[in-house]
């Protein structure tokens, strides 16, 4: 699979005008000049509307507040609401599984059926947690929400060259 390509801001190649300037062309084309918009079963969630408004401030920070990721961002969002409620449903399986290991007067088989049935539910919401979490991990690795991810898209600055010369010419001294 080849590199993709840098952007403009991240190349260390020099670059006549004309190139750069076809190059920042192509670079604003690529967005659409529109605002993420979030979306209604997104702003419906509790959790999923608090994550969409905290990620949409950081990617107005950097510049990328753009229509081009709102599909991306709104499902990232969705995917918060889902392992929420998730985990709220595990935990209140659990408080229901140790609640009833402290009941009295239940069979012994069916106590061991239920309680099977009950840990097989709590591995179930922590299989479908694990699923959501991957997926948000890979949405971050995608968009830059990673350490390792948003180094890449640091514009790496080159410090000048002093030349010695002019430095000896155009010193007072």
């Amino acid at each position: 699979m080849a590199r993709p390509s840098k952007s403009l801001d991240n190349m260390s190649k020099n670059l006549t005008k004309g190139e750069e300037q076809r190059r920042r062309r192509a670079e604003k084309a690529a967005l659409s000049g529109i605002a993420i918009r979030e979306w209604p079963e997104v702003k419906a969630d509790e959790e999923a509307h608090k994550e969409f408004r905290r990620v949409k401030k950081l990617l107005a920070a950097v510049g990328k507040d753009d229509a081009m990721y709102e599909a991306v961002i709104n499902d990232y969002c969705a995917y918060k609401g889902d392992i929420e409620r998730y985990r709220r449903y595990r935990e209140d399986i659990q408080k229901d599984l140790d609640d009833f290991i402290n009941e009295d007067g239940v069979d012994p088989s069916d106590r061991y059926k239920i309680k099977v049935k009950m840990r097989d539910e709590i591995f179930a919401c922590d299989n479908q947690i694990s699923k959501l979490q991957k997926k948000r991990f890979d949405i971050e690795k995608e968009t830059g929400f990673t350490v390792a991810s948003a180094l890449r898209s640091i514009p790496k600055k080159r410090e000048k060259a002093e030349n010695p010369l002019l430095k000896v010419l155009l010193d007072d001294g």
